[in-house]
C-alpha cells in the first residue's frame, strides 16, 4: 500500500516509497462486533494518527458502538474524529501529558472499571506501552490486538510486528486493519470542523483578517527548535510580501516571544483570541492559509484540518512522522536546528502548491 505524500521532497519521498509494509493476514475473525475499543494513550499528534482508524472501522461495523480511549489533554480533538460513539478521557498514571502533572492511579482505575462495564468485543490497541496493554487487558475485552514492544506481548491476544521508524505512521496503523479483516483506501488523518462552527467564526471575527499564515516556532523539546531570530526573519519576510501573520503556541511561549520586542504591530497572538483550551486551539489551525511548525501536535493537528503545512524536522523522524493529514504539506528535515535558517523555511513555503487554502 502506497502513501499519498502530496508535496513532501522527493528527497524524503524516496526513502519512504521504497519501504512497503507487507499485507498482514488477518489475525482473527472478529464477526460482527457490537462494541469497539479504540485505545490511545499518547499526546496530541498520536490522536491526530488515531483519527484515521476510526472511519473505516465505522464503515465496516456501522452497528458497533465504537469508543475512543484518549488522554483527557487531548481529548479536545476527539469529537472531532468521525464515527466515534463514545469518548472515555483519562491521562494515565505512569505519563506526563505536555504542561500536565502525571495522571493519577484513582480516576484511571475507575475509567478501567468505567469500560470493563461495556463488556467490549474487540480492542485495538495503538499506544505501544505495556502498561497500556495490561489496562485494556483489565477491561475483560475478549481480543486485543495491537503492534510488538517490549513487555506488552502477555497482555495482548493477536500481535503484530514492531512498529518501524522508517515507515510512515498510517501504513503501519493500516496493519491494524488489515489484522481484524477491514478493507480500506490509502489512509490519511482527518478532522471534522463542523462542531467547531461557532469557535471558527468567532476566532475569525476577532483576528479581522482576510487570510493569514500560522507560525509556530516551538516545540516540548526545545533542543530540536529553529532559533526564534530566523522565525521572526521568516515572518517579516512574509509581512513584506503582504502576508498576514499569527504566532501560534502556549501563553508561556507567546509570552517568550513578546518579550523579544518583534518589529510589528501587526502580528497576532493565538492567545488574543483563544482562552487556551484545545478545542479553540483547533479551531484556530483549522483556520489559516499556510501553516508553518515544527514537528508536532498542532502541524498535525493544522493538517487533518486540510490546511497546507510545512514541517519542520530538526531533526525529529520525518519518515515516519510527517503531515499525513488531508492537506497538501512540505518537509523541512536537517540534522541540528542550526542547520536551517529563514531562507529554507520562505522557500519550502513558496514551493507549497500556489494558491493555497483561501481563509475558510
Amino acid at each position: 500500500m502506497a502513501l499519498r505524500f502530496r508535496e513532501v521532497p522527493a528527497a524524503l519521498r524516496a526513502p519512504i516509497t521504497a519501504v512497503r509494509m507487507q499485507t498482514q493476514a488477518r489475525l482473527v475473525d472478529v464477526g460482527e462486533p457490537a462494541k469497539i475499543l479504540v485505545v490511545c494513550l499518547d499526546n496530541l499528534g498520536d490522536l491526530v494518527f488515531t483519527s484515521s482508524l476510526v472511519p473505516p472501522i465505522a464503515r465496516r461495523f456501522p452497528r458497533a458502538k465504537i469508543t475512543l480511549w484518549c488522554k483527557e489533554y487531548a481529548s479536545g480533538i476527539a469529537p472531532l474524529i468521525r464515527g466515534v460513539s463514545e469518548i472515555v478521557a483519562c491521562d494515565p498514571f505512569w505519563d506526563r501529558a505536555p504542561g500536565r502533572p502525571k495522571g493519577r492511579v484513582s480516576p484511571f482505575v475507575s475509567a478501567v472499571l468505567r469500560l470493563r462495564r461495556e463488556h467490549f468485543d474487540l480492542a485495538l490497541v495503538v499506544s505501544p506501552q505495556w502498561r497500556a496493554a495490561a489496562a485494556v487487558r483489565a477491561t475483560g475485552t475478549p481480543v486485543r490486538v495491537g503492534r510488538k514492544r517490549r513487555k506488552n506481548g502477555p497482555w495482548l491476544t493477536h500481535i503484530l510486528p514492531e512498529q518501524r521508524v522508517d515507515v510512515p505512521v498510517l501504513e503501519s496503523h493500516a496493519a491494524l486493519l488489515d489484522a481484524i479483516g477491514v478493507e480500506h483506501a490509502q489512509l490519511v488523518y482527518e478532522l471534522d470542523a463542523a462542531p467547531l462552527a461557532a469557535e471558527r467564526a468567532r476566532i475569525a471575527h476577532a483576528l479581522g483578517l482576510a487570510s493569514w499564515i500560522g507560525l509556530h516556532p516551538f516545540a516540548s523539546d526545545r533542543r530540536r527548535c529553529v532559533a526564534i531570530e530566523e522565525w521572526l526573519a521568516v515572518a517579516r519576510a512574509l509581512e513584506a510580501r503582504g502576508e498576514n501573520i499569527v504566532w501560534i503556541g502556549s501563553p508561556r511561549e507567546l509570552a517568550e516571544l513578546r518579550a523579544l520586542k518583534p518589529a510589528s504591530d501587526a502580528w497576532r497572538y493565538a492567545d488574543q483570541v483563544t482562552s487556551g483550551t484545545l478545542r479553540e486551539m483547533a479551531a484556530l489551525l483549522s483556520l489559516p492559509k499556510v501553516f508553518v511548525g515544527h514537528d508536532s501536535g498542532p502541524m498535525h493537528v493544522a493538517n487533518a484540518f486540510g490546511v497546507p503545512v510545512v514541517g519542520i524536522f530538526a531533526p525529529g523522524q520525518p519518515q515516519r512522522t510527517m503531515p499525513q493529514g488531508t492537506g497538501p504539506s512540505r518537509v523541512l528535515f536537517e540534522p541540528s536546528p542550526n542547520d536551517i535558517d529563514a531562507r529554507m523555511m520562505l522557500a519550502e513555503i513558496d514551493r507549497l502548491p500556489h494558491g493555497q487554502r483561501e481563509q475558510a
